[in-house]
């Protein structure tokens, strides 16, 4: 592990940290930290990251070995031309593991040079956790971690804020962010000056993110060693597109110069209607590809694609139950889709569906979820895809593969293998009730019945046959 020193640049420049990363996943490897190399090469950013361990465990020793460095590989088509490209990022100057030296991660705060924070933890990760405590070290949760930070920076920085900007796919991510900070911070510590500056000083942005990153690929690994003598173990491959959506001011562009950078960001006062449309087509697909295909044969996006049954499945889930209940006009909805449909066909793209399924409680949630309140508040009944998505989720957790997820999420349906085998139809309504894995979150009337009668006929016919079924169901 490194010593805390400043990052240096290809130029021969000196970085300091500037950005504090929580999460060290392959998407912010190929997304926001290629956003900093490319703002520290053209918009004169002159910054570097140190990367925060949110969850237990050892980092990976390939970034000592690899002196920080890895390689974005960008490969698909972009604007009508082929992009083949690789880019070393060298901006992460060292690794913070509070679960190893809490003291180290609190110093962080007293960082002069900080500007922002960003995080990944996934959509699960913005939640509250009763078990959080101030004297924990850390705090268990994520938002607990932070309020710990943002404490030693109020303590430390004479008053300095910093921009909050996390890229998990919940609505309003900034703003859900900042509240349970600022509970814990009440609850914690009873000091409203402390409260006042974590509203006032600090800026909290709203974010929607959109790139499509798979990570490690041997045969990448291979042709860099090949070309460069690199052994990259760290490699990412991404698709060239990528956008980032900012609710904010673009005066903040004189602190983060991503624009002047020349990437793709856009900053509004309302980027709802740029969630809506990645997060409930292009997200909402995978969700459920990952949960469907794997049953059929699939083990890739791709895979998907050649596949009749299932791309019938996902095209009426979109255009019948989808898209008319989004914001959005049908043909900018149908347009954005098949845009996504080109993207998941790329060829270069190694993403497992495996991948996609970690987590897919809190995904299912983000993702799906809206558009069975939509369908079932404009049509008086439950999507049958919709619902049948989430049958299928519940299959895998209780009759496996179980997909990696919060040991919460798998144990409550670990535990309640028997109950969806004896009575489907109130396991599914205590699933659905405040004291299931959504915590309410997730209750529409109705649901809980059509799901249990989705989850019987997948478990007595299959997949094909019952999405087969479901999908017929949904036109009619």
């Amino acid at each position: 592990m490194r010593s805390p020193i400043d990052r240096e640049g290809e130029c021969g420049m000196r970085y300091p940290v500037k950005v504090l990363q929580f999460g060290e996943g392959v998407f912010l490897r190929g997304f926001i930290d290629w956003m900093v190399e490319k703002m520290n090469d053209r918009g004169g950013f002159g910054g570097s990251i140190a990367v925060v361990k949110p969850r237990p465990g050892a980092f990976p020793e390939a970034y000592a070995r690899q002196d920080f460095r890895y390689t974005v590989s960008l490969k698909g088509i972009l604007d009508g031309g082929r992009v083949e490209s690789r880019e070393r990022i060298g901006c992460i100057d060292r690794l913070v593991n509070p679960y190893d030296d809490f003291d180290a991660y609190l110093a962080e705060a007293a960082n002069p040079d900080l500007v922002l924070v960003v995080s990944n933890t996934t959509e699960s990760g913005i939640a509250s956790s009763p078990s959080d405590r101030a004297t924990d070290r850390p705090a268990p949760s994520f938002p607990g971690k932070l309020t710990q930070f943002l404490r030693a920076r109020y303590e430390a920085s004479g008053g300095k804020g910093l921009i909050i900007m996390p890229c998990e796919l919940i609505e309003n991510n900034g703003g859900a962010l900042r509240d349970l900070v600022v509970s814990h911070a009440e609850a914690w510590y009873a000091d409203p000056a402390f409260v006042s500056w974590l509203k006032e000083a600090n800026t909290w942005l709203d974010s929607l993110v959109d790139r499509i990153v798979t990570g490690y690929v041997e045969a990448e690994r291979e042709a860099i060693r090949d070309a460069e003598g690199f052994d990259d173990e760290l490699c990412v491959v991404a698709e060239p597109y990528h956008f980032l959506a900012l609710r904010g001011s673009a005066s903040l562009e004189s602190r983060l110069p991503f624009r002047a950078s020349g990437l793709n960001v856009t900053w509004a006062e309302d980027i709802s209607p740029y969630r809506e449309l990645k997060v409930r087509l292009l997200n909402g697909s995978h969700t459920l590809m990952a949960l469907c295909a794997p049953a059929l044969g699939a083990a890739q996006v791709r895979d998907c694609l050649v596949m009749p049954d299932l791309m019938a499945a996902l095209r009426q889930y979109q255009l019948g139950e989808t898209i008319p209940t989004m914001a959005a006009s049908k043909a900018e909805c149908e347009a954005f889709l098949n845009s996504v449909l080109e993207r998941f066909a790329n060829p270069d793209l190694t993403h497992k569906l495996e991948g996609i399924a970690a987590k897919s409680v809190a995904k299912w949630e983000a993702r799906v979820f809206p558009t069975v309140r939509s369908y079932a508040s404009r049509h008086g009944r439950m999507p049958a895809l919709g619902a049948f998505t989430l049958a299928a989720l519940v299959d895998r957790y209780t009759r496996g593969p179980v997909p990696k997820d919060e040991t919460p999420a798998i144990e409550w349906f670990a535990n309640r293998t028997d109950a969806f085998e004896k009575d489907p139809g109130a396991a599914m309504a205590e699933a659905l009730s405040d004291s299931g894995p959504w915590g309410g979150r997730a209750k529409v009337e109705g649901l809980s019945e059509e799901t249990a009668s989705r989850l019987v006929a997948l478990r007595e016919k299959g997949m094909k046959a019952a999405l087969l079924e479901a999908t017929a169901d949904s036109k009619s």
